[in-house]
């Protein structure tokens, strides 16, 4: 087969003329689609560019929507060695003097000696409870005499705290075993193993500090009797009685309280942390104070001012990028990749409108009046000196310029939560019927005696406190002075029950001294709130006069209206229907009728915070207009391949016609030279 070789034959550029036959046909439509392909890969770039931007802004603007829980009064002591605080959002601005003569100190008590860690102590229950210490006779503070025992003294138990029973099984009998059981029972009370030279001590101590937290045991020894030294009864403790029939750990610390004046007025605490004297206010007492310690409260915007700096950049910079990608130079004729498009017009339009609103009611209720504005081309300006004003004038209306809020005009009535669908506006609210808690009274009345002496080991009772059972309820056998001590003692032990308690019931215990008898109060609001005896012994049944035949009352549901509608009611709760929906206020005290008015407000960053998340949703139009433009450079893509395609097929086509020209005037001149030949010998005088 002969070696060809495409225009040899006759002298044609073939492939010169098929490259430029091709280039001619494939280069507009190339340049086309490129350019198309360009345009839209310049959009996407710009549409990621203000996405980025957008999202360091939705931050700022995130920042700012919590920013009630930073616009906190700032507080400074003049000697906080001594005394320091810190004070909540809604504290009110001033000075307190705070003189300490005695921290808060816990309670400890010492066992006899034992010759070793592992010495068998015996089995059996420790019952645990707090409670304070006071003279029997004058009910005044007391101390135990130099051995650590009282005398003549009274228990009074603290019902704040829980009671705790521990199982000291055949596999913790020892003295270190019984310290392991104590701890791994979190019963307040830290349990601790010290060689004092003479042998191995138990020292028990209590979590808390404070008078009202000193502790009583309660040994139930299946083996000795609880009068007993021996056994686990070596570590009964109650000082009531004698060291010989119960008292048989000794005082080494007793529980004190902390005492203080406070703007002159004596206050004891049971904590060096008290929260509770001073309205927002929480103390740390760290030393006993030579003179008073100023505790100022006032306010510090800083912090806010500085998130505000934030905010106002960032819009700056997400301003700059949308004008970076959607300029028009009319001189130049130049554009940016976005000029034009609708998304960004639809974006600058929803940011503007959200914050060139005006918000209902409050102090401020535009941007401008905490120093922020605009300048003719869209520059955010932020005057930080108005914004400092505004934060000292009224923090609260600041941070509820931004965030989403409620004000409520009754101080019974509080603003709890709200929902997206929450529409802003001012409600009036109102009830027909407040809150109640179930309760269960006594069937039988019992004398308002002293000296009620529950003497048998059988003082037990159950009770089912909204719809939570508890377990078997023992009552200290004991001599109490007053139906109100026996009150205190039956709800410390109740409340103390771990099955309630995990189920967060508890009552209140009281006795009304008229109709003689007891009645039990769950601690909860609403209709769930029910109070029932499931069982109680005889000996109790004596002293407290019920019986589980006795009939409680369930407790009711608020019941009203905000904004006109009706409102779902649970507890003290209501939450409201119509505009007002998924609106919930807290009524906490007061009356049935008109309660007042919530006037609840999207801030403008909770409203911004929204518009961006619309914008950049899966749904949004930056979202719509991306997936667009990537639909359309897949498509330019695939024109690429198939015009690629045609172009080859057109090549092969072009290519093949000039091969068989190449050919024919090959032949041809073939043909040419051989009669050009024969001619010649035709014609010898032409040679």
């Amino acid at each position: 087969m002969a070696i060809t070789s495409t225009g040899l034959g006759s002298g044609l550029k073939i492939e010169e003329l098929v490259t430029q036959l091709v280039a001619a046909e494939r280069d507009p439509a190339q340049k086309q689609l490129t350019a198309k392909a360009t345009a839209a890969t310049a959009k996407l770039t710009a549409l990621g560019m203000v996405r980025g931007a957008l999202s360091s802004f939705q931050s700022s603007v995130q920042a700012l929507e919590s920013a009630s829980r930073f616009i906190t009064p700032v507080t400074t002591s003049s000697d906080s060695t001594s005394v320091s605080a810190t004070a909540a959002a809604s504290t009110p601005l001033g000075s307190h003097a705070i003189s300490v003569s005695q921290l808060a100190q816990n309670q400890r008590i010492k066992s006899e000696v034992f010759s070793s860690v592992d010495t068998v102590v015996g089995t059996g229950k420790l019952i645990i409870d707090f409670g304070t210490i006071a003279d029997a006779t004058t009910g005044n503070p007391t101390t135990p005499n130099g051995s650590g025992i009282y005398s003549n003294a009274k228990f009074t138990t603290n019902t704040k705290q829980s009671t705790a029973t521990i199982t000291i099984d055949s596999q913790h009998n020892t003295l270190s075993g019984i310290r392991e059981a104590i701890n791994s029972a979190h019963a307040g009370v830290t349990a601790s193993i010290i060689n004092d030279g003479s042998g191995f001590r138990l020292v028990l101590s209590s979590d808390a500090t404070g008078e009202s937290n000193s502790m009583r045991i309660t040994v139930v020894d299946p083996d000795l009797s609880s009068t007993d030294t021996n056994g686990l009864s070596k570590l009964a403790y109650d000082v009531t009685r004698a060291s010989a029939s119960g008292q048989n750990l000794a005082e080494v610390q007793s529980g004190k309280s902390a005492k203080l004046k406070v703007d002159g007025v004596d206050i004891t605490s049971e904590s060096n942390t008290p929260s509770d004297i001073l309205t927002g206010i929480s103390l740390n007492l760290q030393k006993v104070t030579t003179s008073p310690v100023t505790i100022t409260i006032g306010r510090d915007p800083t912090n806010t001012s500085k998130l505000m700096e934030t905010f106002v950049n960032a819009y700056n910079e997400l301003n700059k990028t949308i004008s970076d990608v959607s300029y028009y130079d009319k001189a130049t004729g130049k554009s940016g990749a976005l000029q034009g498009e609708t998304v960004v017009r639809s974006l600058q339009y929803a940011l503007r409108g959200a914050m060139n609103g005006q918000l209902a009611g409050g102090t401020f209720t535009r941007m401008s009046d905490v120093g922020i504005g605009f300048t003719k081309d869209g520059t955010m300006t932020y005057d930080s000196s108005k914004f400092n004003a505004a934060v000292t004038k009224d923090a609260a209306s600041v941070a509820a310029l931004f965030g989403s809020y409620g004000v409520a005009t009754d101080t019974q009535l509080s603003y709890v939560s709200s929902t997206g669908a929450t529409k802003p506006g001012k409600y009036a609210v109102s009830v027909s019927q407040m809150a109640a808690q179930g309760f269960l009274t006594a069937g039988a009345a019992v004398p308002a005696a002293t000296n009620i002496n529950l003497t048998a080991t059988t003082n037990t009772l159950t009770v089912t406190v909204d719809g939570a059972t508890s377990g078997t309820i023992t009552l200290n056998a004991a001599n109490y002075a007053t139906t109100a001590d026996l009150a205190v003692e039956l709800q410390a032990k109740i409340n103390g029950d771990p099955t309630l308690k995990a189920a967060g019931a508890g009552v209140a215990v009281s006795f009304d001294a008229g109709t003689q008898k007891f009645t039990l109060t769950s601690n909860r609001y609403g209709s769930t709130s029910t109070v029932a005896i499931s069982s109680i012994s005889s000996d109790l049944n004596t002293a407290l006069g019920f019986a589980t035949s006795n009939t409680g009352t369930a407790g009711l549901d608020i019941v009203g209206s905000i904004g006109g509608n009706a409102a779902t009611g649970s507890g003290q709760y209501l939450t409201g229907s119509g505009a007002a929906v998924g609106l919930k206020v807290l009524v906490s005290g007061g009356a049935a009728g008109a309660r007042g008015t919530v006037s609840y407000n999207r801030g403008f960053a909770y409203q911004l915070d929204d518009v961006i998340t619309a914008q950049t949703s899966a749904n949004g139009v930056i979202a719509g207009r991306t997936n667009t433009l990537n639909s359309a450079i897949d498509g330019l893509n695939t024109q690429f391949t198939k015009l690629t395609s045609r172009m080859d097929e057109l090549e092969k086509r072009y290519r093949a016609q000039f091969t068989q020209l190449d050919i024919t005037i090959s032949k041809l001149q073939s043909t040419g030279t051989f009669l050009t030949q024969q001619l010649s010998a035709l014609n010898p005088r032409s040679s």
